[in-house]
């Protein structure tokens, strides 16, 4: 990049946004997508920017500012170092090409143990058993399968490239992962045992998902022991939770679920409570919200919004889609309040508060292997019914080579032009590759349903961050 002086031929960059902060103030953000930086100005400012076409710095001071040239010099030079102002014959794809680079090569460092695909429960909206197909034969992982899964994972860790903040994650998920404590049991064990000679890094983390039923008094201290974050599928308070989250029978669970996490909790496990939202509690998010924090008294707290399954299309998509965009919205400044993290806006307000190109919102964009029970591993778990993307485990030498998880890798809004002049590109991450492809028929399509989640998460960011140092 070129220094900017009173010569510069300069135009607006095509990642140049703005956003109306405080009408009443006469305030717009200046907002570049690509590299998250915003700037505050006048509105009177902001609408002569937009009007700018192709034209000198110099022409342009003397067309908008009457007075104080050398401040308005200073302020263009901002925006030109924010690269909002860009040369009038600059190459903005090159930008482009930097970050695509770094997506080339896979970055492993999530495992899924698919300890059983048989859960003891039929949740109405669950996107994994609407991904089994007909005459699909359910199992249970064996200590082998579990074993070779855990040290392949091992192997593909790129410790070299890891930071002292990374912390690699492997995640016990289901079915119902405590239909086969045994062998989870046995992986807590034998990660404990790779961590202390060295073969996993000691930051190593380990999570359980789970509905919550199966855990017993035994179970929540061994649990406990091994430092295992317990994370427990509760969509609300008893009358909300019983409407979709049922029995074979179609009895609710509430109430057994609130046994086992009740016994973790006693048992000093770190416990988070996940939350799928759909038509049983998308209109009353935030009271839910409330009842997490105040009545249930969670720490951590995460948002699953519904993914397309073969089974069951997400209903309403357009109108469910924008509400949950602002119900996440309100949910956060909630949890905000009582000190509580939300996990799915919180990667949206660290990337925005780091500047950094935030590349994918889901570990299957090349950053995960899950091994599934019959001993194949793939890159989304959403395929463990019918093995699209997955290989046998016997087969693959390494991941970050396989065509696979080359090109989940590089599943991303940098490496999708149509992605470019939105204004949500570097904090989107591209929602759901796997609802992307149920609707469209390709993973490399744009997952339409997760936008107005993005673009209301930044216009709340950009205005949040004005009404925090301005107002």
């Amino acid at each position: 990049m070129n220094e900017m002086d009173l010569k510069t031929m300069v135009r607006l960059s095509r990642f140049t946004h703005f956003i109306d902060v405080s009408k009443e103030g006469g305030m717009t953000a200046i907002y570049n997508s690509l590299t998250q930086s915003v700037m505050y100005v006048s509105t009177q400012l902001a609408e002569a920017l937009k009007n700018i076409g192709i034209q000198t710095v110099e022409c342009f001071i003397e067309q908008c500012f009457q007075e104080d040239r050398e401040e308005a010099y200073n302020l263009l030079k901002h925006l030109w170092n924010m690269r909002c102002l860009v040369e009038e014959d600059e190459d903005e794809m090159i930008e482009i090409g930097v970050l695509q680079k770094v997506l080339e090569k896979p970055q492993i460092m999530i495992l899924y143990l698919i300890l059983t695909d048989i859960c003891n429960i039929g949740c109405r909206y669950c996107f994994f058993e609407g991904g089994i197909p007909e005459n699909y034969k359910f199992s249970k992982m064996s200590w082998e399968i579990a074993k070779k899964g855990v040290d392949l994972f091992a192997r593909t860790l790129d410790w070299d490239g890891l930071q002292d903040t990374d912390a690699p994650t492997i995640i016990l998920y289901g079915g119902e992962a405590l239909l086969n404590w045994d062998v989870a049991l046995q992986v807590l064990k034998y990660v404990k045992q790779l961590k202390d000679c060295g073969d996993l890094p000691e930051s190593t983390l380990i999570t359980l998902n789970t509905n919550g039923i199966l855990i017993t008094e035994e179970i929540a201290q061994n649990l406990a022991e091994y430092d295992v974050s317990v994370a427990i599928s509760i969509d609300g308070p008893k009358e909300v939770h019983d409407k979709m989250r049922v029995d074979h029978l179609g009895r609710g669970t509430f109430d057994s679920v609130m046994k086992g996490f009740d016994r973790a909790r006693k048992a000093g496990c770190n416990v988070s409570a996940c939350c799928t939202i759909d038509e049983h509690n998308l209109d009353i998010l935030p009271d839910v919200t409330r009842w997490f924090i105040e009545d249930l008294g969670v720490q951590g707290l995460g948002f699953n919004t519904l993914l397309e399954c073969n089974a069951r299309r997400i209903p309403r998509p357009v109108p469910y889609s924008n509400t949950v965009a602002e119900s996440l919205v309100e949910c956060f400044k909630i949890a905000r309040d009582h000190g509580v993290h939300e996990d799915r806006f919180m990667r949206k307000v660290t990337a925005f508060a780091d500047g950094d190109f935030y590349f994918s919102d889901c570990g299957g964009c090349g950053m995960q292997l899950v091994i599934s029970p019959d001993g194949y591993v793939g890159t989304c778990h959403a395929y463990c019914g019918t093995k699209d993307y997955f290989v046998k485990m016997s087969e693959l030498e390494n991941p970050v080579d396989h065509p696979y998880w080359v090109e989940w890798r590089k599943r991303s809004p940098i490496n999708m032009p149509e992605c470019y002049d939105c204004i949500a590109l570097a904090n989107c991450g591209g929602g759901c590759p796997h609802s992307a492809a149920i609707v469209t028929g390709s993973i490399w399509n744009v997952d339409t349903s997760f936008c107005p989640h993005a673009k209301r998460a930044i216009d709340f960011l950009v205005k949040d961050l004005f009404n925090q140092h301005f107002s």
